[in-house]
């Protein structure tokens, strides 16, 4: 596929992503081809080029300053979220950690525990309410997210067992491993602020 060709496919499926028609940067691809009337998929956009493109379309959608000031507001939830469950050794990724977010992004954590309940009764004693849980079972193994709304942002806790802590976890966009920051370096993002 020629490159302004795969550049028309990672817009379009930045737009689906930004708009709420596609979740996975795969399935938004293979829409973009169909919509676009190309047939070819090979060397497509990669998933980073798309979330390049989901940054410029929100900040022009939302303005600067706005996704200054969400990222901001995110952070600094992730941070008071954090200290609450900061035994369970926990840290921020994702788009609220980049700051590359998009109006519907939630507060992703990654924490530690071999029992999940401890952390949503520490979370629920305080104050966080209606923290719904979820077990997965998946290739990777077996893990809990705990998933609620914080100030109008959706917040997700994936919990893994103590033994995985050390396990070196790889970005569905990038491809590489995944960024990720503890209480220290939250704090020290919204001083820079």
């Amino acid at each position: 596929m020629p490159k302004f060709q795969r550049r028309r496919v990672a817009e379009q499926a930045a737009r689906f992503i930004v708009e709420g028609c596609e979740a996975e940067y795969l399935h938004a691809k293979e829409r973009a081809i169909s919509m676009l009337g190309l047939s070819s998929s090979s060397h497509l956009p990669s998933n980073r080029k798309i979330k390049e493109c989901i940054a410029r379309l929100t900040s022009s959608q939302l303005g600067e300053d706005e996704v200054k000031r969400r990222v901001a507001e995110m952070r600094r939830i992730a941070k008071e979220i954090m200290e609450v469950i900061e035994d369970a050794d926990p840290f921020l990724i994702g788009s609220t950690l980049t700051g590359q977010i998009r109006d519907c992004s939630d507060i992703d954590l990654h924490a530690y525990s071999d029992d999940y309940s401890v952390l949503k009764n520490q979370l629920v004693d305080w104050g966080y309410d209606e923290v719904d849980e979820e077990v997965v079972d998946n290739r990777k193994g077996r893990f809990v997210h705990l998933r609620w709304h914080e100030n109008g942002y959706p917040v997700e806790i994936t919990v893994y067992p103590w033994s995985w802590r050390d396990v070196v976890h790889y970005s569905s966009v990038t491809g590489k491993p995944m960024k990720r920051a503890g209480i220290k370096s939250v704090k020290a993002l919204l001083k820079r602020n």
